[in-house]
C-alpha cells in the first residue's frame, strides 16, 4: 500500500499479499474483491491514468483508489465519506 505523493489517492501494489497480510487486521475476511466491493460502496473509485487511454491494462496486482474526500492531512473530510444509499423503485 502506497499512497500517491499528492495524498490524493493510494495504491495497493501487490493484492496477493496485501489480501493475505492487512485485510484480515481489519476486515472479517481477506478477500479482495470484497474489499474493492466495500471501496465502490463508499464512493472510492478506480484510476485510470490517460497515458494508459484506458485501454492498456496496468499490471494485474497494481491498483490504485482514489475519492474526492480522502486527501493526506485533511482528517475533517473523512467525515463526508459515506455509504451510498440505494433506492428501491416499488
Amino acid at each position: 500500500l502506497c499512497f500517491r505523493q499528492s495524498g490524493s489517492s493510494f495504491h495497493v501494489f501487490d493484492q496477493g499479499q496485501f489480501a493475505k497480510e492487512v485485510l484480515p487486521k481489519y476486515f472479517k475476511h481477506n478477500n479482495m474483491a470484497s474489499f474493492v466491493r466495500q471501496l465502490n460502496m463508499y464512493g472510492f473509485r478506480k484510476v485510470v491514468h490517460i497515458e494508459q487511454g484506458g485501454l492498456v491494462k496496468p499490471e494485474k496486482d497494481d491498483t490504485e483508489f482514489q475519492h474526492p474526500y480522502f486527501i493526506r492531512g485533511q482528517e475533517h473530510l473523512l467525515e463526508n465519506i459515506k455509504r451510498k444509499v440505494t433506492s428501491v423503485s416499488s
